[in-house]
């Protein structure tokens, strides 16, 4: 770890225009994302390579010290992929302390030798003995410790010499910044640039970079990947500093454990010897989410062949009612702020020339940030009917099997309306979009403060489960039966 001297950036507080695009923080959030994927990738892909070429080594080494072996090179590959798997299943190849511990090069080795002592005793058979493998699975994990020497030993003269460091901030006061250094600076963690400090406190220290609200700007202008929280911080301030992090692909680390609740998701990792908690984004991984998108894609279609007599039958209704095209489309943002098109039958009057904002009087919600009218005199004969039985909402299901949508989530917002979010409105969108969610499985239009919704669909990212899911399309049809928040 190298520490640049707190304090030592100057001017940060003078003006200065800093790009505000959202496209471009989120190129920026990308590049940082795949800068880390590929630091990662490299990693255990070197490893792999390293650990194949000393088993193979091992290898040749007793085939010509014990002649009667030599056949055992036929079977370098085999040798190599049994001993590969078996450090793998052990998780020797993790990030942090996991790959120099020897307990796990060890216990991965002698699974190696276990599973070709195994295939000894089915035909044809390895023609290995007892003796020979114990000896091999000893020096294989001799060969392995010594190479993990070797290579943090090279690691640690590449990063002396400043090449491959991470940029980090610390956020704490003088105390709790020099403490938190002083457990950081270890031998085994060394790949951190400290350039330094936020102070937590309102008034910051003259030594400081700024305040917790300088944040943002400090992250965008000196290309920092890592900020450290050293200080105890109340959940909300916590939320405020994850969601700058996050938007911007930077990695957050925290020493304890927030005051109050906090909407990121945690897990207890290891920086060199130490242990801190690394907060992630409220959203699904990838487990999950191949999960519901199975679901998604199987219920969708079953649903659109059900359905297609309903579809025709609607299409007509809404051609005889009045003129213009069946389907309405409009844009819509999606995950990550990436825009879409919206299908849904078409409910207004295509020659209706009263928008939004002509009838924001009308609006039953206090927030310009929902929209809902219920006499909105846009609406058709055929429109009031569809709304109120939410089949205007059909024709999504295309933009489900689109992957532009699934069926549970958080209802995608209009353009205009996320330009006025607050940092904390943005969880919304860190998961595909919904058909119906938990907004309208608690009652639709009868919930009327959008904090409200956004607590409530931040929820159902943190908690989700494929019974949720269920849960939640089982209680939209009641709420759509009974009429419940329907105009």
């Amino acid at each position: 770890m190298r520490v640049e001297p707190i304090g030592g950036v100057r001017g940060l507080g003078e003006p200065e225009r800093i790009p505000t695009d959202v496209r471009l923080r989120r190129e920026i959030s990308h590049r940082r994302l795949v800068v880390s994927i590929a630091r990662r990738i490299m990693r255990v892909v070197s490893l792999h390579a390293l650990d194949g070429i000393l088993i193979l080594g091992v290898l040749h080494l007793l085939a010509a010290v014990w002649p009667p072996y030599q056949a055992a090179l036929q079977f370098g590959a085999a040798v190599v992929i049994v001993f590969l798997l078996s450090l793998n299943a052990l998780s020797a190849y993790r990030p942090g302390d996991a790959r120099r511990d020897l307990r796990r090069l060890l216990s991965g080795s002698l699974v190696g030798g276990l599973i070709l002592t195994g295939l000894t005793l089915f035909p044809p058979g390895i023609p290995f003995e007892p003796v020979f493998l114990a000896v091999l699975t000893a020096a294989v994990f001799a060969a392995l410790s010594a190479g993990r020497k070797v290579v943090d030993h090279a690691v640690r003269q590449v990063y002396k010499r400043g090449f491959g460091l991470r940029r980090a901030v610390l956020i704490g006061d003088l105390d709790e910044v020099g403490e938190a250094i002083g457990k950081l600076r270890d031998d085994r963690n060394i790949d951190q640039y400290v350039i330094g400090h936020l102070s937590a406190d309102r008034e910051p220290d003259p030594t400081a970079l700024g305040g917790i609200s300088d944040l943002g700007e400090l992250l965008d202008r000196r290309d920092v990947e890592e900020v450290i929280v050293a200080a105890t911080l109340p959940g909300r301030m916590l939320d405020r500093i994850s969601a700058s992090c996050f938007r911007r692909g930077v990695s957050l680390y925290a020493f304890s454990v927030a005051t109050g609740a906090v909407y990121s998701r945690s897990e207890l990792v290891r920086l060199g010897g130490c242990p801190l908690l690394r907060l992630h984004p409220a959203r699904l991984e990838f487990p999950a989410m191949f999960l519901k998108r199975a679901v998604d894609v199987t219920l969708s279609c079953g649903a659109l062949i059900a359905l297609a007599p309903l579809f025709v039958a609607v299409a007509i209704a809404i051609k005889l009612d009045s003129e213009g095209p069946v389907f309405f489309r409009q844009r819509r943002v999606g995950v990550g702020g990436r825009h879409f098109t919206i299908w849904k039958f078409r409910s207004m009057f295509t020659d209706a020339r009263i928008g939004e904002m002509d009838l924001a009087h009308l609006n039953t919600y206090g927030d310009s940030r929902l929209f809902k009218a219920r006499q909105d005199p846009r609406v058709t004969r055929v429109g009031r009917w569809i709304r109120r039985t939410s089949i205007d909402e059909l024709p999504q299901l295309f933009n489900v099997l689109r992957g532009d949508m699934s069926l549970v989530g958080p209802r995608p917002p209009l353009p205009r309306e996320v330009a006025s979010y607050e940092p904390h409105h943005h969880d919304r969108l860190q998961v595909v979009p919904g058909i119906t969610g938990p907004w309208q499985a608690g009652g639709r239009n009868l919930i009327m403060d959008f904090e409200h919704v956004v607590r409530m669909e931040r929820d159902y990212i943190r908690r989700w489960s494929l019974l949720l899911d269920l849960r939640i399309l089982l209680r939209t049809v009641r709420v759509v039966v009974r009429g419940e928040g329907a105009y």
